[in-house]
């Protein structure tokens, strides 16, 4: 049920009470809501935000909702809350209403619509038979400009009303076209090459910078976008830049004459984290960050000569302003939190970020202290929470790894206790001093109980600059894997961890880190969690949606036949035959990126051919990680107890895996 009328909330005020009572429970953590947008009014004076709410157990099983909602002067205003789902947001330009994409009643797909600062319920903007994706204000607010996918052809569109709904693969596809609506001319398609993924409004409101990719296809939006140039007025198309690789977002200089764009320092590059300014004449580039051991995540222009990003130096998060001529970067103010995103109108600064103690929040930068102005789950006040800190040792290469480390609860020293270290996918991605706890990443669940959780930093990962994301190019599972042996051998040296009850858990390339360590390295493990894993490599390569980013970036520009025995060699599935750990291996059936062969394969040899505890458990219809409330919480409740049996002191190998069903009486007491 939607509900639209604004509701004053009291503002985050409130001081927590003296003393936790409870623990964190898995039914807390499916159902947390977290900020996932905050942007300032063109005047500064409010802030609207996003957040996403999963549904809890009173709702019917399905995805989170993303609800809209604003803060002013009086405190925090739900403006479009309940069961409904937010796409885009901004500002109308004379900031006299919300914008946000929403599929309402009757519509034929998400439309653009306005929210009144005086009032009222929201209206839509205009009128079209599209479903919109992205959208974008002309500065002077006189135009939008809008991405939208082409209607199928007629007879294609007739044919699957009449049942023919079957797929073509890599051909079942309609470009993403660009449209703009004027007031005068309601809403016409802009001729461009290729399909649209991002867009730009110059200053003066006459060219518009684009990401084009030749298909609308996952792959194509990984590796071909490139940044293109519309000018209004003739209708004349140019590749400014031939960025190299994968690309991230893009800002007109205030003058109008530069693009400033985060993109991947060549084709091999796992992430698009260095920043480039290219000349909007004549498109000559200049790198910003050349050598930066570190990475670049949101920018926004202050003036014709700075620019503020979000900026990542290892574990560490800030908001920076470079100078462009000098190239030196200023941090804004320290924090301790990870910044994920920031946004900025004349001289208010918004952020989303998250910490220890919290997921993500809408802060304010004032008098250069950041001020927590949201708080989406209260009731974690009344929680009590583990240790969490930041740890670094030197591998044994001497390489310094970080990461984040949750201790058990009542930890003493002298006392050794069970580890679990939680890889993260990608590789290219990294963990932060954020929160940490989610249906897939359990740290405080499995610390409240006693045990140690490491989210490492290992090699490949991001923020700390190209050439260690590259680690793992042409040697995966090798020296990063060696990261996380070492990990052990560091937290064993320091008299915390029990040797014997070490496990390892993960997702997608996480999953892959699992299962590997399940396999390869069984000695060292005494229980494994492999969500949506790779299990054998030259079959994710060729049934994967992403084919040729992994081409590219993680396989030295080598396909399955030109690489066939390391491919093999650093399989899982290689070494299934000697699978000593007690497994666990989840997954979704209709998972694009790592086909459900995947998992399947390393279950049926594990099961066929040891005597090893292995279970399968495959969620219907969820893609690459499950966004299903209750198969989110069934995930959760069976690692938490796979872990529980198989890192138990003494030697669990030879038992039986858990009984089949689960305990659900949490969610199911609730639900009543």
């Amino acid at each position: 049920m939607r509900r639209i009328v604004p509701v004053l909330c009291s503002a985050f005020l409130v001081a927590p009470p003296l003393a936790a009572q409870r623990d964190l429970t898995p039914l807390d953590v499916v159902t947390m809501k977290s900020v996932t947008g905050a942007i300032p009014s063109p005047d500064g004076s409010r802030i609207a935000f996003t957040r996403s709410e999963p549904r809890g157990p009173t709702a019917a099983p399905g995805a989170a909702y993303t609800t809209l909602s604003l803060l002013d002067g009086g405190g925090e205003r739900g403006l479009v809350t309940g069961a409904v789902n937010i796409g885009t947001v901004a500002w109308q330009p004379d900031g006299a209403a919300v914008t946000f994409l929403e599929r309402r009643d009757g519509d034929a797909g998400r439309q653009l619509y306005a929210m009144p600062m005086q009032g009222g319920e929201p209206r839509r903007v205009f009128a079209t038979d599209l479903s919109i994706g992205t959208f974008r204000w002309r500065p002077d607010g006189g135009a939008v400009a809008f991405t939208a996918a082409a209607p199928a052809p007629a007879a294609r569109a007739a044919a699957r009303a009449r049942g023919f709904t079957q797929t073509v693969v890599d051909e079942d596809w309609n470009p993403t076209n660009l449209y703009l609506w004027t007031p005068a001319d309601g809403v016409r398609r802009l001729d461009v090459p290729g399909s649209v993924f991002d867009l730009a409004w110059s200053p003066d409101g006459t060219r518009l910078a684009l990401a084009l990719a030749p298909r609308p296809l996952v792959d194509d939006s990984y590796m071909f976008k490139r940044i293109h140039v519309l000018d209004l007025a003739t209708g004349a198309v140019r590749r400014l830049v031939d960025n190299p690789g994968k690309l991230g977002q893009m800002a007109w200089s205030p003058d109008g004459t530069r693009l400033a764009y985060v993109s991947a320092a060549d084709a091999r590059d796992p992430h698009a984290g260095m920043l480039y300014l290219a000349d909007a004449r004549t498109g000559a580039v200049t790198p910003l960050t050349e050598g930066f051991e570190g990475m670049v995540h949101d920018l926004l222009w202050l003036d014709d000569g700075r620019v503020r990003a979000v900026v990542s130096r290892g574990i560490e998060s800030r908001v920076a302003d470079l100078d462009v001529r000098a190239r030196r970067w200023t941090d804004l103010t320290i924090n301790t939190l990870r910044v994920e995103d920031i946004e900025m109108v004349g001289r208010a600064v918004a952020a989303v970020m998250s910490g220890p103690a919290h997921p993500s929040e809408v802060y304010t930068l004032d008098g250069g202290t950041w001020t927590r102005r949201t708080n989406s789950n209260p009731w974690l006040g009344d929680v009590s929470l583990t240790r969490q800190a930041i740890h670094r040792f030197p591998a044994s290469d001497s390489v310094t790894i970080e990461g984040i480390l949750l201790y058990p609860r009542d930890f003493r020293a002298g006392t050794r206790y069970p580890l679990v270290i939680v890889a993260h996918g990608g590789p290219e991605s990294h963990y932060g001093n954020q929160w940490v706890t989610t249906y897939s990443e359990w740290g405080q669940l499995l610390s409240r109980d006693g045990y140690f959780v490491w989210y490492p930093n290992y090699r490949s990962s991001t923020g700390r600059g190209v050439a260690f994301a590259k680690a793992d190019h042409g040697d995966p599972m090798g020296r990063e894997f060696q990261d996380h042996l070492d990990a052990i051998d560091d937290l064993v040296g320091r008299g915390w961890v029990d040797r014997a009850r070490v496990g390892i858990g993960g997702g997608s390339y996480g999953g892959y880190t699992a299962a590997w360590a399940a396999t390869r390295h069984t000695d060292h493990f005494a229980a494994a969690v492999a969500f949506v894993p790779i299990t054998w490599v030259p079959g994710l390569v060729l049934a994967s949606d992403i084919p040729r980013e992994f081409y590219y970036v993680h396989y030295e520009e080598q396909w399955p036949h030109q690489a066939w025995d390391v491919m093999e060699a650093r399989s899982p599935l290689t070494y299934a035959p000697h699978a000593r750990t007690p497994l666990f291996i989840a997954g979704g059936t209709s998972d694009p990126r790592v086909h459900p062969s995947q998992p399947f394969m390393l279950y049926r040899a594990v099961e066929t051919m040891t005597d090893t505890p292995v279970r399968y458990v495959q969620y219907p219809g969820e893609p690459h990680g499950n966004r299903i409330n209750v198969f989110r919480y069934d995930y959760t409740l069976r690692t938490l107890r796979w872990f529980r049996q198989y890192l138990a002191p003494g030697d669990h190998r030879a038992d039986p895996p858990p009984p089949l069903d689960v305990d659900y009486g949490a969610w199911l007491g609730a639900g009543t």
